[in-house]
């Protein structure tokens, strides 16, 4: 092992940090936070375990995908044998829960003189939009080590502190936690604010990125990955993966009351869930239905028709139980009773 490991937010920065001139080795925290479960009060390995579940598929075994989630925490619980551990991330919803996970980790470990330092940035000179580490050249990535600064006892209480907030089953505990001095973390309060924002909107159900793609397959946007790229555009802080919107898509498309249809099979098809051929995949066009046209205009509430089961960190939401729901106005959630 090098003297220095460098972990970062998957595989694409991880690859440009490998052929930079970084010392030591690199780690990609692979795990898109911003959905599915992370109940509260469990360990690292418990959490992975969970997480392995959740992104198993018929093409993602979930011994696969549970091994590459031991690597990882592995990897991680041998910090001891560096000198140096540097986090290399970025200022987005997905890098600042990447960031509570790993920073709190060391909170209650012994580091016995290894030294913990940060690179996280929300902008680089003559890049514009930025979006990530992953749009620098290797040499923009060595530009950056010297701004590094030391991770300190304030860092590790704030994410300590944030990583319970967000694992609560009763997301006021992360409300209140957006009340305190984060400016430790200078991108974590707008990166926490966003999540609060996928919660199902008071106004017609649909969280901030369904309510996206509707309005864009709306406007004419309805070739899959042209519906991406626009999304894409549209948030400042962009935080998700093409796969990731594909299963929003297959969430409005595929349920018993669709919001959207998709030609030619009525069904959307997307990897890593289905087996399609690129140019089959690219084919597709989605279409309002006559219920998703209800939805955009409020006349219509997209949980009784989604019939949401879904978890966001230590929050179970289910269509059938109170749920909570974001209020835009407010800018707060709301908990609401099921309308069944």
């Amino acid at each position: 092992m090098g003297s220095t490991l460098n972990i970062t937010n998957g595989d694409g920065a991880g690859s440009l940090l490998k052929a930079a001139n970084i010392e030591g080795d690199v780690l990609p925290w692979r795990d898109t936070m911003q959905s599915g479960p992370f109940p509260k009060g469990l360990s690292l390995e418990e959490h992975s375990q969970i997480r392995a579940e959740y992104f198993s598929s018929s093409a993602m075994p979930v011994t696969d995908v549970t091994r590459d989630f031991e690597i990882r925490d592995e990897h991680l619980k041998a910090f001891n044998n560096y000198e140096e551990v540097i986090l290399w991330f970025e200022h987005d919803l997905l890098d600042q829960l990447q960031m509570l996970q790993i920073i709190q980790f060391f909170h209650d470990v012994n580091l016995k003189g290894t030294k913990l330092s940060l690179i996280c940035i929300n902008e680089f000179e003559d890049i514009n939009p930025f979006r990530g580490l992953g749009q620098l050249t290797p040499e923009q990535i060595e530009a950056l080590v010297p701004i590094k600064s030391p991770i300190i006892e304030e860092h590790l209480k704030v994410a300590k502190a944030g990583w319970q907030a967000f694992c609560e089953p009763d997301p006021t505990h992360l409300e209140k936690y957006l009340q305190t001095d984060l400016s430790s973390l200078p991108f974590l309060k707008a990166a926490l604010k966003r999540h609060l924002e996928e919660y199902p909107s008071l106004k017609n159900g649909l969280n901030k990125t369904q309510n996206k793609i509707l309005e864009l397959v709306g406007n004419g946007i309805t070739k899959p990955g042209q519906n991406f790229l626009g999304f894409m555009n549209t948030e400042t802080e962009f935080f998700m993966g093409d796969w990731t919107h594909f299963r929003e898509i297959s969430l409005l498309c595929n349920g018993e009351q669709p919001l959207l249809s998709c030609s030619p099979t009525g069904e959307f098809l997307s990897p890593p869930d289905h087996e399609i051929e690129i140019q089959d995949f690219k084919a597709q066009e989605l279409s309002l239905t006559e219920l998703g046209q209800e939805v955009m205009v409020g006349t219509r509430d997209a949980v009784e028709l989604i019939k949401l089961d879904q978890w966001f960190g230590g929050v179970h939401l289910d269509f059938s139980k109170p749920i909570w729901r974001w209020d835009g106005v407010a800018n707060k959630l709301i908990k609401t009773e099921p309308r069944l």
